[in-house]
């Protein structure tokens, strides 16, 4: 973020003079994180990924829609931030570069591995009281799943071993399940697209901040959709129960009891199908940052890629191992 992004930024969205230069806030896995402090007060600044093709109308409606998604469940007394907005827009763009503006919010996510129970369970009333809700939008009349062919991947893993990445002999070793997978990810859709509510999408720890006396506030709605709920709870519980690490599978049990006890379903006959929805996400990830990995030109971007594809693909994994278990657990 240059000078020139600061000023048009300020100008546009009324946020002031800036009293210091901005503060990148680091922890993000695809955008860049800004605080500016101005004469009017603090604000987060949210610097799109080149990624991004902000010259894709679709692109730019489903930020806006995203935004909107939040400020409904804001109204809703659900505790989250969205961004400013300025005649009904949130997104601004400078010379190719998509921004998003929040006011600055005084609290921390807790680190990406933390297993904390009382807040895991503060999550899952969360997300019950939001699938009871219910929320609306006629922009969203149906759930969109991102797929990727098993070709796709193969081919995926084939540049990684022709470019000698340090995860080609992982995903090589792992191909059969992860392209088992891939196909069971793909069968489930048709179950998970039977019952779907608008809803925050990616509810992982980094998503929502705790202020000191523990309440949280969520965050980045980007991910908002139309999605299953079975699956949305499964995803956050798998989550904040310490999936990426070490899974204690009692917490796992409780926050699908806190559901279901504020007034959350479980519909048990997708439960199969919903862990195959969470599967198939990552594997949308890893196939993601597999690309980010190969990107040999943006060194920052490629050591990203290379950590997410080594930290998901065990995850994937392990979970695999453990679903009958969980599954079992989930039909309780």
């Amino acid at each position: 973020m240059n000078q020139n992004h600061i000023k048009r930024l300020c100008q546009h969205f009324n946020l002031g003079d800036p009293i210091q230069e901005p503060q990148r806030v680091h922890g993000g896995l695809l955008h860049i994180m800004w605080r500016l402090n101005t004469d009017k007060g603090s604000f987060a600044i949210k610097q799109l990924s080149k990624d991004i093709n902000l010259t894709d109308h679709r692109v730019i409606r489903n930020y806006e829609l995203s935004e909107n998604i939040a400020s409904a469940f804001v109204a809703l007394g659900i505790p989250a931030v969205n961004a400013i907005e300025k005649s009904d827009k949130h997104l601004f763009i400078i010379n190719e570069t998509g921004f998003l503006v929040y006011p600055w919010v005084n609290a921390k996510a807790l680190d990406k591995d933390a297993v904390s129970a009382s807040q895991a369970l503060e999550i899952a009333r969360i997300l019950s009281k939001m699938h009871q809700i219910d929320v609306q939008f006629k922009e969203i009349d149906e759930a969109e799943f991102d797929i990727h062919k098993n070709d796709k991947i193969i081919a995926l893993i084939d540049l990684a071993q022709k470019k000698n990445l340090a995860i080609a002999s992982s995903l090589m070793e792992s191909s059969v399940t992860i392209l088992e997978i891939n196909t069971n990810y793909h069968d489930a859709i048709l179950m998970l697209n039977d019952h779907t509510v608008i809803s925050h999408g990616d509810l992982d720890q980094k998503n929502v901040l705790w202020h000191c006396s523990k309440n949280p506030v969520l965050i980045d709605w980007e991910s908002a959709r139309k999605l299953n709920p079975t699956y949305e709870i499964v995803n956050a519980a798998l989550d904040w129960s310490g999936i990426t690490t070490q899974l204690d599978k009692n917490l796992f049990g409780k926050m699908l009891i806190a559901y279901k006890e504020t007034g959350g379903i479980i519909d048990i006959n997708i439960v199969e199908a919903a862990f195959f929805g969470v599967l198939g996400n990552w594997i949308n990830w890893m196939v993601y940052n597999i690309q980010r990995a190969a990107n040999q030109h943006n060194p920052e971007q490629q050591k990203i890629g290379m950590e997410q594809v080594m930290q998901v693909l065990p995850t994937i994994i392990r979970l695999k191992s453990l679903m009958p278990e969980l599954i079992n657990v989930s039909k309780a």
